[in-house]
């Protein structure tokens, strides 16, 4: 019924509305009448109180500020919100609900004067920090990488990293901050700190759960650590939760995985012409007739004429990966938590393989969890616990441990020529050879499976007490940790029966014989470790701002390390290693403009003599924000940021090639053999008796000197930022084997270890990114990074040399040894005027030169080349493009000043062991002949082992630019759309296809660049036996609720 054309319900509401209204009054006037007196504190990142924050109430325009204290109060209704905002903070926005008490943590925004940054043993106002230090987005770092480690590279300046290859869940990856600054590979690596623990591993953490990662570089970052600074420090923060209802996260992937390059090889045909190319070409008669390289070629029979793809028959095409995360978080005033659980799963390129009684499956599982809880004790007092675990398996083909036997299992595949026998003969026996040689599919299936199992668990607990009740920003805190980790090795092994096709009977059966006893038993064989790191801290923190101007800092802390291993075979080894220090920091900034900060580590170890234990390590910083100059004002349209710092400390180093206790004489008991005075007795109850294997010395740190030098400019309004650092570093005192000590003084080959060795390192880092919003619904973000860094040997501990170009000092700490080509002889008449040579040269081998002119061609001609396989500059560009929900990017990384040493080994010596020589790379192709004599060609002039040759000397001829540009990452992503998902109660939802490792660029065509050699041996070479490194594709879908 229509109401205008009824008086009656006209009459109704004209009497309801009025009374309605009153009702409605009258309840919300009863609401306001009853009035609540709020009170609280509004303090920053670093719980320090901020003072002039603005507290509104959201329903009228009644507003309040904190005073210096950071403290407020405010009358409200029970029904009201409060909201808190600060010039440089994100605003917060907290309903009453009755409560009386309410405190805020207000978080900066990103680029103001208050943002905070993690720094050694705390946080600190990034404006303030005068050293120098990277991050990078964790968001970067969860591509479907199988660590950490990989992914650094490019995306952080200062950072050297090379993934070397490596099985189902690892990228054999080495971290290097700033290059080489010291003797010995496993003295270089950084130390990795993961929530305050030192010790713990990139393995350790699930890059979901990464709240922060910053890279510590130059002294006055790394001083706190002491003896264990100078190779610089990796800080990773884990996720924590945050006040209000809980925030449920799930990421689930799925994706395909392919070898970035496999190199290829010579096929039986071209392997037998090119050996019978070896002989002629000496002047012999070729080994192989025309059809029985025919007879490989046609694949007639298989089994007698095998012309075998290793690669093919041990790979296949993909493999497969699957992840997935789940982590919810939240809390409230007196409590918050962050609880997160992943898996991650990789199927191997190797061939599966399943007996009855094992599995030769090639995977990677890997379970982890993570908790970390705040509580709020008390007003003062906090409490933090956080606990991770990790427990994973990795399975393969038999082995002592798998990633090592899966590189064995690829350099074999190199080994075995194709013409030799075939993977496995057509009855299904295993195939090998009278001189013992095995098919690489029978090591790879017919010999069992094993699996490495570990597992870990981390707790860690810190309490901070709040002292300002009796000094105002005073605070005491202290962390315990104790980390536990246990593996085992599990092998099911056999020998399986191997024949020898020699024929074939009248009815066209193979005729075979046994080349090994035949013997079907399995056998089980198992080893275990268990190790347990404990760490304890305690530190007196103080932080206070007098008159609004003056920034005063200052830090005390104690703590000690102890690591036990519990499965050691020797006993120094079973003695717990321990490390014990005082650390101590003081800053103060004036106007936000000047800084300056103080730092010292004081820290020892009892691997040295009592008077040498202890390091002192001191560092101070200064900056100066010239942009806050009044002076500089007409430049803040273009420039608006411009900072200035420098900084200048010692930092330690104390490894030594695992040795210990470097102060006491080590005897070392004789393995075999006897001493036989008069008749002998048992032999098994004696010994050759002991023989000294370290020479007590007066040994003790390495001590760094470091220089740098930083800039930090803002254009664009902030838009573009630009961070410089030049830096040098002197490290002194290097623990190195005297080797100037003659041999008639009675050591023998045992020399004692001093600190004789000296390196200067210097270099330089940059970054730059760009973020612009064009509009609400597009952005553009784009980051770049650059490194560069060369060393030289200052003094090395190593005896004098005959002549100058002999000697390491002056060249990089991993020069190679190298006899120098000149090229390739032409004529007889230039190899008859020529300084003599080993071997049978002939035209076209390779001409070296005779470096001391005394005519022949020996080891005084070796020259100290700078070149190795660590790479000098690594670069990183990073593009990312939103538009709307669709956003896009891909990370482009680059190597250069890298070289790659080819030679000896499996692929690379054609014909050394005749027809028995192993398979060739089809590098091999492009060579030196009468027909096409290139003095530019990859090989010389082949030869076999009948006619050996000076050929292959480690000499520069080997030596090959190893630079590389790749499209390391690349994603393309969708967000739906808020006003679908709120309907679903779904906060955000994305769905996004991403691939690594998918394009590379460089002169080295044959194998992957990247798969280099690692070892810092002068003479050690290149072969791209390694497992190779994996491209993947990838599929996912992350919900937030």
């Amino acid at each position: 019924m229509n109401l205008k054309k009824s008086p009656l319900r006209m009459g109704r509401w004209r009497v309801l509305l009025p009374l309605t209204a009153l009702v409605f009054l009258t309840a919300t006037a009863t609401a306001q009448d009853r009035i609540l007196t709020v009170t609280g504190k509004v303090t920053d990142e670093l719980d320090k109180p901020l003072s002039g924050v603005t507290v509104r109430i959201t329903r009228t325009s009644l507003a309040t500020a904190t005073n210096k204290d950071g403290l407020y109060t405010i009358n409200v209704s029970p029904s009201d919100s409060l909201e808190f905002s600060y010039t440089g903070y994100r605003m917060d926005k907290q309903p009453v609900k009755n409560r009386v008490d309410l405190n805020v943590k207000l978080s900066p925004i990103a680029g103001s004067m208050d943002e905070v940054t993690v720094i050694g043993y705390g946080q600190q106002k990034k404006v303030s920090v005068v050293g120098a230090q990277a991050t990078v987005n964790p968001e970067d770092l969860k591509l479907p990488a199988r660590d950490i480690a990989g992914m650094l590279a490019g995306r952080i300046s200062g950072i050297i990293t090379t993934s070397r290859g490596g099985g189902p869940g690892s990228d054999n990856a080495s971290v290097l901050v700033r290059g080489v600054s010291t003797f010995g590979t496993s003295t270089r690596t950084p130390l990795i700190i993961i929530d305050g623990v030192p010790d713990r591993s990139f393995n350790d953490i699930d890059p979901e759960d990464i709240q922060s990662l910053t890279v510590l570089k130059d002294a006055t970052s790394t001083a706190v650590y002491g003896t264990r600074g100078a190779n610089g420090v990796i800080l990773i923060n884990t996720k924590r939760g945050v006040a209000g209802k809980p925030s449920i996260n799930v990421e689930v992937n799925s994706g395909i995985t392919q070898f970035v390059q496999l190199p290829e090889m010579l096929d039986a045909p071209a392997w037998m012409e090119l050996y019978n190319e070896s002989l002629t070409t000496r002047g012999r008669d070729p080994f192989y007739t025309a059809d029985r390289v025919e007879l490989h070629r046609s694949g007639v029979d298989p089994d007698l004429y095998p012309n075998t793809d290793w690669q093919k028959e041990l790979y296949r095409d993909h493999g497969l990966t699957q992840r997935a995360n789940f982590n919810v978080s939240g809390g409230a005033e007196r409590a918050t938590y962050y609880i997160s659980g992943g898996y991650y799963n990789e199927t191997g390129m190797v061939k599966p393989y399943k007996d009855e009684n094992y599995d030769t499956k090639s995977f990677f599982h890997r379970y982890n969890f993570t908790a970390n809880i705040g509580v709020n004790i008390t007003g003062t007092t906090k409490l933090d616990l956080g606990i991770s675990s990790i427990i994973d398996r990795r399975n393969g083909p038999y082995n002592s441990a798998v990633d090592n036997e899966l590189n064995t299992l690829f350099e074999y595949s190199l080994r075995v020529p194709p013409h030799l026998i075939p993977a496995r003969y057509s009855d299904g026996s295993w195939p090998g050879t009278p001189g013992g040689t095995s098919s690489p599919a029978r090591f790879a299936f017919g010999f069992g499976s094993g699996y490495d199992d570990s597992a870990s668990i981390r707790p860690n607990i810190r309490i901070k007490q709040d002292l300002s009740m009796f000094i105002k920003g005073l605070s005491v805190s202290g962390l315990f940790s104790y980390d536990v980790y246990t593996g085992a090795t599990v092998a099911t092994a056999r020998a399986a029966p191997m024949v020898y096709a020699e024929g074939r009977d009248s009815a066209g059966n193979l005729i075979t014989r046994f080349i090994n006893t035949p013997n079907d038993l399995l056998s089980y064989s198992s080893a275990r470790s268990t190790n347990h790191r404990m760490y304890t801290e305690a530190s007196l923190n103080y932080s206070a701002n007098f008159g609004g101007k003056h920034e005063v800092g200052a830090l005390l802390l104690l703590n000690q390390s102890e690591y036990a291993d519990a499965n050691a075979t020797t006993f120094t080894n079973a003695i717990p290693f321990r490390n014990r220090g005082l650390t101590g920091r003081a800053t103060y900034g004036f106007s936000n403009r000047y800084f300056v900060e103080g730092n010292f580590g004081y820290t020892g170890s009892e691997n040295f003599a009592p008077s040498k234990r202890y390091g002192f390590f001191p560092s101070f910083g200064v900056g100066w924000i010239l942009s806050g100059e009044k002076f500089f004002e007409p430049l803040t349209d273009v420039l608006s940021y411009f900072k200035l710092r420098y900084s200048y400390g010692l930092t330690g180093n104390g490894g030594y090639n695992g040795n210990r206790f470097l102060y006491l004489d080590m005897l070392t008991k004789a393995a075999a053999g006897v001493y036989q005075f008069g008749t002998p007795a048992s032999l098994s109850t004696n010994y050759a008796g002991y023989s000294q294997s370290q020479i007590a010395t007066d040994a003790s740190w390495e001590t760094s000197y470091r220089h740098n030098l930083g800039v930090e400019m803002n254009f664009l309004h902030n838009d573009l930022k630009l961070i410089a650092e030049l830096f040098r570093e002197r490290r002194e005192d290097i623990l190195r084997a005297d080797a100037t000590i003659p041999g008639i003084s009675g050591f023998g080959s045992i020399n004692p270890v001093r600190n004789i060795g000296v390196v200067l390192n210097k270099g330089i880092d940059i970054s730059l990114s760009y973020n612009r919003s064009f509009a609400k619904t597009t952005w553009l973000t784009f980051t770049g990074t650059f490194t560069y860094n060369k060393n030289k040997n200052l003094q090395d501990g190593l005896a004098p040399q005959p002549y100058p170009w002999m000697e390491w000092k002056g060249h990089e700490v991993d020069a190679k040894e190298l006899y120098t080509a000149v090229g390739l002889f032409e004529s007889q008449e230039e190899i008859d005027k020529w300084a003599k040579q080993t071997g049978n040269v002939q035209v076209g081998d390779i001409k070296y030169l005779d470096k001391n002119g005394d005519g022949v061609i020996n080891n005084f001609d070796v020259s100290r080349v700078d070149a190795n396989g660590t790479p000098k500059m690594m670069y990183g560009m990073n593009i990312a493009f939103g538009y709307k929900g669709f956003d896009i990017g891909a990370f482009i990384q680059g190597t250069g000043k890298v070289w790659l040493l080819y030679g000896a080994g499996d692929g690379t010596l054609p014909f050394n062991n005749g027809a028995n020589s192993s398979n060739l790379y089809a590098i091999v192709k492009d060579r030196w002949t009468e027909e096409n004599p290139n003095p530019h060609a990859f090989y010389p002039r082949l030869n076999s082992n009948l006619d050996p040759t000076s050929n292959f000397l480690v000499s520069d001829w080997w030596l090959h630019p190893a630079d590389f540009i790749r499209l390391k990452s690349a994603e393309l992503g969708y967000t739906l759309p808020a006003k679908i998902l709120n309907r679903n109660r779904i906060k955000n939802l994305r769905i996004f296809l991403n691939g690594t490792n998918l394009f590379t660029v460089s002169k080295w065509k044959y194998w992957d660049p990247e798969l280099n050699e690692i070892s810092n041996s002068s003479t050690s070479v290149t072969r791209g036996g390694y497992y190779p490194n994996i491209k993947a594709y990838n599929f996912g879908v992350r919900v937030s609720f």
